[in-house]
């Protein structure tokens, strides 16, 4: 929800906005908005931003219910949190302020804005968060440079991003990052104090590229053009990749607390995250 502290401002100056169409004060520019929502973003198509028909299914969660040690403290605290890629967050404290750069069906969003440009003045927030975001980013170290800027000194900021997981989501998958890549995003104007795999991303994502070969396996197995050797190799490698898939996800809890499985795991974990606070 937006407060007199998180006051919108104009994302190409910095300037005041002003009127139920925001304009710049300071710039002149006029946002549009879709059924009431602000599209805070200089020079976009409302129709371009509106996927409530086109964007697919995305999941309905609530960030308070997730178990994510730094969004959970930063509630609690009653910090003024900024989330960046709301999707379809539900969650409706009043203290949390949710972007998202598209509108799908049954979003709940305060405005819509770029991470690459945000709409809030400095020092605005305590606490700013993302949740499988920073792939989709073609300029993920200016949204981390924003992130500071937004950020008060000694407010933190909780990523979490892909590592590897295969091509996904929309407008379009530009990065994944390790976890030292991700780090480096947030060095400088951040004191990085913990990154690493993270274990809050579903291990269904680290089946993926099982389900992947499994769909090269079964086009070579349905082409009758090709040799009756090659097909029955085909049919096998289907079976034994779903089965791999399925007993993977069985034993990937009681892995990932071994020393030697959580080191395997830490170098193919489907992502990674970092918690930085600004200097």
């Amino acid at each position: 929800m937006l407060t007199a502290e998180t006051t919108p401002i104009c994302p190409a100056c910095h300037g005041a906005l002003a009127g139920t169409a925001p304009r710049c004060e300071a710039c002149c520019i006029t946002y549009m908005s879709l059924d009431g929502l602000p599209i805070l973003m200089a020079g976009a198509d409302p129709a371009a931003v509106d996927l409530r028909t086109t964007g697919g299914a995305l999941p309905t969660y609530d960030c308070a219910h997730m178990g994510i040690p730094a969004i959970d403290a930063a509630l609690a605290r009653g910090d003024r949190i900024l989330e960046l890629g709301a999707g379809l967050d539900v969650h409706d404290s009043p203290t949390v302020v949710k972007t998202d750069a598209f509108v799908y069906d049954g979003a709940q969003l305060d405005l819509v804005a770029d991470a690459h440009a945000l709409p809030f003045a400095d020092a605005s927030f305590d606490f700013v968060f993302s949740l499988a975001v920073f792939e989709h980013l073609h300029s993920p170290w200016i949204a981390a440079g924003e992130i500071a800027r937004v950020l008060r000194p000694g407010g933190a900021a909780y990523t979490l991003c892909a590592f590897l997981q295969p091509l996904h989501g929309y407008p379009d998958h530009y990065f994944n990052a390790t976890e030292s890549g991700l780090a480096r995003l947030f060095a400088g104007p951040f004191a990085v104090e913990s990154a690493g795999p993270s274990p809050h991303c579903p291990h269904r994502e680290s089946l993926v590229p099982l389900d992947r070969m499994r769909e090269m396996a079964v086009a070579v197995r349905d082409d009758r053009s090709a040799g009756l050797r090659t097909r029955m190799r085909a049919w096998r490698l289907d079976r034994s990749l779903a089965r791999a898939a399925h007993e993977l996800f069985q034993i990937a809890d009681d892995a990932i607390q071994r020393p030697a499985g959580h080191a395997a795991w830490r170098r193919i974990a489907p992502a990674v995250e970092v918690y930085a606070v600004r200097r």
